[in-house]
């Protein structure tokens, strides 16, 4: 047996059958077994592929995006840069080659926070940023949470890391509402099964009017805790926050999914050697924003966004001095981004941000 197996097998026969949250908290983050502990999943050799490791242009742009969002917030002098999930560690490196283009905006950046929980992707992320100048280089702190950020003007950039946060799920029944589980048979196999009770959890559900037999509510709990804190940071400050990610779009299906060497897979099989990830609730987190107060735009499409910001432009000038094969290359990286059949629309892009009436890069 898997020795994360046998740990989530245990668990269950101590305590009973876990939640869909612990299920996927333990097969992507245990401290020992997890996915994110223990494997390197991007790139071709992994199992997915994030847009900062398909083109330089990515990165470029989110740095044109950083540089306008601290215009817009005043020009702080003083102001931190932070990623969530830096993952391979190349959109920070391509963001900098941006920011190294304005010294009033380099200088004024006091820290580059990485907010990364894993010791592996860590030493990753320290080698690929050693190509950063050493003005930049200097700035950057690894943390493992946002309390350990003062409360400062910030910029905030979370490019696929909500989809990785563990969620509740419900399933509505004859009987109402009941919390979908994780438990596992004499055969040694998990299964889904269900609560015998309703569930508090039924709290967080809106008012459906029409319910039908076996659908599926989903509540991302970690990422509503994050953006609560989050929020409460752009009341106390200035800031601005960048999210990239899959929209959640059907709302009544369950959008848990595993991928393992760029493939779908059950989720309940090659535990913490595949990835565990859901669709992101755009629509809740603008809630959220909006009881506080703040400004929220979008979701806009990752197409629209990039070519807003120049993409098109950025890809040109890039061709002008490349051979032909590299210029394949950028055609073939650019139309990844944002073709409509690739990233270009199932990624959406959305901003939550405390500016005095004015639009951010990319939204207008």
């Amino acid at each position: 047996m898997k020795s994360l197996e046998r740990v989530l097998k245990k668990r269950i026969l101590n305590f009973g059958p876990i939640s869909i949250s612990d299920f996927m908290a333990e097969a992507n983050q245990n401290p020992k077994f997890g996915y994110y502990k223990k494997i390197f999943p991007f790139g071709k050799k992994g199992d997915f592929i994030t847009a900062p490791e398909i083109s330089q242009m990515f990165g470029e742009l989110i740095g044109i995006w950083i540089i306008d969002s601290w215009k817009k917030l005043g020009q702080p002098n003083k102001f931190n840069i932070i990623e969530l999930g830096p993952g391979t560690g190349n959109l920070m490196l391509d963001i900098t080659k941006t920011l190294n283009l304005n010294k009033n905006c380099t200088n004024a950046c006091k820290k580059i926070y990485l907010l990364e929980t894993s010791k592996k992707l860590r030493m990753h992320q320290k080698k690929k940023i050693s190509e950063i100048n050493f003005k930049l280089l200097k700035k950057i702190n690894w943390v493992e949470n946002m309390q350990k950020i003062k409360n400062e003007p910030f910029v905030i950039v979370a490019n696929e890391f909500f989809d990785a946060l563990p969620i509740k799920q419900l399933q509505y029944t004859k009987k109402g509402w009941r919390e979908i589980l994780v438990n596992f048979n004499n055969k040694e196999n998990f299964y889904y099964t269900l609560s015998n009770n309703p569930t508090l959890l039924e709290k967080f559900i809106p008012n459906i009017k029409k319910k039908k037999i076996g659908e599926i509510y989903e509540i991302p709990i970690q990422s509503l805790n994050l953006i609560n804190e989050l929020c409460k940071k752009l009341n106390q400050t200035k800031g601005s926050i960048l999210i990239i990610d899959y929209e959640k779009k059907n709302t009544d299906r369950s959008t848990l999914k595993s991928i393992k060497n760029h493939k779908k897979n059950n989720p309940l099989i090659n535990i913490g050697i595949s990835d565990l990830s859901v669709h992101v609730d755009f629509e809740l987190i603008k809630k959220i924003s909006k009881n506080y107060k703040l400004n929220f735009y979008g979701p806009i499409s990752q197409r629209n966004f990039l070519i807003k910001l120049g993409i098109l432009l950025r890809a040109k000038m890039l061709k002008k001095n490349a051979s032909q094969k590299q210029k394949q290359i950028i055609n073939n990286s650019l139309n990844f981004l944002i073709n409509k059949n690739k990233m270009g629309e199932c990624f959406q892009v959305v901003s939550i941000s405390n500016f005095n009436n004015k639009k951010p890069e990319g939204f207008f």
